[in-house]
């Protein structure tokens, strides 16, 4: 009689136990497999970091088990088989939830002829001197092996990007970006069989940006769609205007190209930039009408009169005309900017006249 409650008290317990973790790792082309690679066990902590608890190796038939006081039922874990020198890693899984957890490798391969890009996304917001990009993508790999690129680790070359040299705080949100020379970029994350999604993002100085953004494609893309903001901007041909469009409570102009081939080359106005460079040019322009103006009085040597215009009264008109453009960057064809502009140019070539005489 006095056993009973402990073999009660026992079996709550082993019904308590969390169960292990088991599963094997397979090459789904040939069915075969796995044994012997290494099988790592990773956990998200408080802080939100990402941790490595513990590594092992399948066995011979392939198979792994990962027990312990750290796996409580309900834990949310992750998995990343190493084959060949490349990581794959499961979706985030619960304790308890599966019984068996199969984890998928393939051979590697440095040819990239099976690469496409079925959408492209790319986003261009317009800030006070910056042109914040984000670029997302769903890239696909038909060929039946792991399209790894070239190198390894951190500096490994997988997709290939053409970007502004420029570019400043380049940040890749699936992968590790990074600048191989001027203009080429290269995501580490290696491209199994099947689709893959790719996003990162950077900032352009728009002070320092000469021309319109150009993206220019590496590998054929069904689809580029673009997203403006403000989404006064408007777009023409080979883009097609889509309108509108709200996304986390920010509006965007929307633009769509299909069928894009490598090499391909399309440009996006981005009055923005362009109303910058004005600025500068106005900037210049009075500096260098400053410079004639002091060089006509000393080669004529004759002083300015009580009405004469004072080279200061021009280059004020000029960064009056430079503030306007600023202030209707967005709003070019605005009635009454066009009207307060053409006044002011008239102004400006009627005070540059006065001096040269």
């Amino acid at each position: 009689m006095t056993l009973r409650p402990l073999v009660a008290a026992l079996l709550l317990c082993a019904s308590e136990l969390p169960a292990a973790i088991d599963g094997y790792v397979l090459n789904p082309q040939t069915q075969a497999r796995i044994p012997q690679i290494e099988v790592a066990f990773y956990i998200r902590q408080d802080d939100g970091q990402v941790s490595e608890i513990l590594r092992k190796r399948t066995d011979g038939e392939g198979r792994f088990s990962f027990s312990g006081p750290f796996v409580q039922n309900g834990l949310k874990f992750a998995l990343a088989a190493f084959y060949d020198g490349v990581p794959y890693f499961s979706s985030t899984l619960e304790a308890g939830a599966q019984q068996q957890i199969i984890l998928e490798v393939y051979e590697t391969t440095a040819d990239a002829s099976g690469l496409d890009i079925g959408a492209h996304h790319l986003f261009l917001s317009l800030r006070e001197g910056t042109i914040e990009c984000i670029q997302l993508l769903q890239i696909r790999n038909a060929l039946d092996r792991t399209y790894a690129g070239q190198g390894s680790d951190r500096e490994r070359r997988v997709a290939e990007f053409a970007l502004p040299p420029e570019l400043f705080n380049l940040q890749g949100h699936s992968g590790l970006m990074h600048q191989a020379e001027p203009g080429r970029f290269f995501d580490n994350q290696p491209l199994p069989p099947g689709q893959s999604q790719l996003s990162f993002s950077f900032e352009l100085d728009a002070r320092q940006f000469d021309g319109d953004y150009v993206h220019q494609v590496i590998y054929p893309t069904e689809r580029l769609t673009v997203f403006l903001d403000p989404p006064t901007i408007e777009v023409g041909p080979p883009f097609v205007d889509q309108g509108t469009v709200e996304l986390h409570d920010r509006q965007y102009r929307r633009v769509e190209i299909q069928s894009l081939q490598p090499g391909q080359k399309v440009e996006i106005p981005l009055p923005h930039s362009r109303s910058l460079r004005w600025s500068l040019k106005w900037a210049a322009l009075a500096g260098a009408f400053a410079a004639l103006g002091g060089a006509l009085a000393l080669g004529r040597g004759q002083p300015q009169t009580a009405s004469s215009p004072a080279p200061g009264d021009r280059r004020h008109v000029i960064a009056e005309i430079a503030r306007l453009d600023d202030e209707y960057a967005q709003r070019p064809d605005d009635p009454a900017y066009r009207q307060r502009r053409a006044l002011l140019v008239r102004e400006a070539i009627a005070l540059t006249r006065a001096l040269e005489e």
